[in-house]
């Protein structure tokens, strides 16, 4: 996946770790570690909505959709959400590394 304005705050090291040691094709692999990134991103978009007032979701979205790298987009939840939302990132992108860690436990051993 692309380069992402949260990447930096968001370790997916353990997901990626656990999917590489499956006993399964590099195929599936590969469609894992794919769904991963889009378990996160799109768990992180709900959560940043979630946070935002709704007038500012378009603004935002239009932002990650153009260039989804671009730091302004932290500075533009920082306005809006306040200054801990990187910290708020990343305890959110951790828990849901965590749930994913759980369902590879559950359906692959």
């Amino acid at each position: 996946m692309a380069i992402l304005f949260y990447d930096h705050l968001v370790n997916k090291n353990h997901a990626l770790e656990a999917i590489d040691g499956l006993e399964t094709n590099d195929g599936q692999k590969s469609r894992l570690k794919l769904l991963v990134d889009d378990i996160i991103h799109q768990g992180l978009l709900e959560f940043l909505l979630q946070k935002l007032h709704p007038h500012q979701h378009e603004p935002f979205l239009r932002l990650v959709t153009h260039a989804p790298y671009d730091p302004i987009i932290m500075e533009f939840l920082k306005k809006h959400t306040g200054d801990n939302i990187e910290l708020e990132i990343e305890v959110r992108g951790q828990t849901l590394i965590q749930e994913i860690l759980e369902d590879i436990k559950h359906d692959y051993h």
